[in-house]
């Protein structure tokens, strides 16, 4: 019964890591609550993403050279010019 025991809790720890882990790739973690006011040289920016639905704000995170995040509304002009070039 022992040994019952401590497989069955074993396979919980495992499947709740593997649910946590999933959960990492399927949404964002990090919310942003408010925009950037000026905009960024496009030469500091490394990479982008698409603030998902499940946060409240419509935004497109910047990615830094230095891994800081910087929170964009995707209706302002330096966002939109950020994407021509």
């Amino acid at each position: 019964m022992a040994k019952f025991a401590v497989r069955v809790s074993v396979l919980l720890v495992l499947l709740l890591v593997a649910l946590d882990e999933s959960s990492e790739y399927g949404s964002n973690k990090y919310c942003c609550t408010r925009y950037q006011q000026n905009p960024v040289s496009v030469k500091r920016l490394k990479s982008y993403t698409v603030q998902d639905d499940n946060c409240k704000l419509r935004a497109i995170i910047f990615k830094t050279e230095k891994n800081r995040h910087i929170c964009a509304n995707p209706e302002d002009e330096w966002v939109k010019i950020t994407f021509l070039l």
